[in-house]
């Protein structure tokens, strides 16, 4: 592919109706693995949304793998079935029974509503899951023994998607890997951070309900890679904040020039934020971030 691809991941109520009600996880944020993109029992997401995501996507004239997590919906579906959802550090608790519905919802109900929904909008969208193909390895994430059949991404295999993506199709990516015959919940900023470096994006965009990074009440435009661990120390940053910078900061050190934490705010976003500007928190490595500041001097 002569052109840089661009990782986009969706949570939250990125694409929810302006005031539409959702089952947020704690800090007002989907918790991850997986964020959510609606909550079981709400309105369906707006179309006209839908159709604004699906035509940046193609406006941007390059390659866009989309990453999704569903974890509000997971939350939901839980409690439907009798399932107590546990959290540790902005990271969903995964038991034998939770790992059987967020793999049913997120490889499931949610990607091919999002598939569904992006194809009816013009998109050749693909829907996977990050097992699929081969397409990541993964084994037990280091805090397994609290956190259940959670995995943290050991390698990416891109080939599949490289070819998906040198037909014109948007792979449209769920956060559920796989370690010897086994399912695993991954978080979906790390997969989408883990898949940005290797596929050597030009950016990854997290998009979710979190405007960006919010440091004594005020959310911080820009950050360069080697302010994160300050960042990260700040006792502002809690809940799904945390997964988010990691995973920033995972994507900077596989080589991604930029990363992008914001919410989705309607028509012009995603546009905006590949360009430079709009709201929220761009992130960026050390030489991206001179050559940005000499530009703008």
């Amino acid at each position: 592919m002569t052109k840089r691809v661009v990782v986009v991941k969706l949570g939250g109520r990125a694409l929810e109706p302006d005031g539409e009600a959702a089952a947020l996880e704690p800090d007002g944020e989907a918790a991850a693995p997986g964020d959510a993109l609606r909550p079981s029992g709400s309105a369906a997401p707006d179309p006209s949304g839908v159709a604004a995501l699906a035509a940046e996507v193609a406006a941007l004239g390059a390659p866009v793998v989309i990453v999704h997590g569903g974890g509000a919906e997971v939350t939901a579906w839980c409690g439907r079935l009798g399932v107590a959802p546990r959290f540790v550090d902005g990271l969903r608790v995964t038991d034998p029974a939770t790992l059987e519905v967020a793999a049913a919802v997120l490889a499931g109900l949610v990607n091919k509503r999002l598939v569904a929904r992006l194809r009816a909008a013009g998109l050749d969208a693909v829907g996977l899951a990050a097992l699929d193909g081969g397409t990541v390895e993964a084994g037990p994430h280091a805090r397994a023994a609290t956190l259940g059949a959670v995995g943290a991404v050991r390698r990416v295999h891109p080939a599949l998607l490289e070819t998906l993506l040198g037909q014109g199709r948007v792979p449209v990516i769920a956060s559920i890997c796989d370690c010897d015959g086994a399912l695993l919940n991954v978080n979906a900023d790390d997969l989408a951070a883990a898949l940005a470096g290797a596929l050597h994006a030009r950016a990854l965009v997290l998009l979710s309900d979190a405007p960006g990074l919010r440091l004594g009440g005020s959310i911080v435009p820009r950050l360069d890679a080697d302010s994160l661990a300050a960042a990260l120390g700040h006792p502002d940053v809690q809940g799904g904040m945390r997964p988010k910078l990691i995973a920033a900061r995972a994507a900077l050190d596989a080589g991604v020039p930029r990363a992008h934490i914001a919410a989705w705010s309607g028509p012009g976003t995603l546009r905006t934020l590949i360009g430079g500007g709009g709201a929220g928190t761009t992130i960026l490595a050390a030489a991206d971030a001179l050559l940005s500041h000499r530009s703008h001097s």
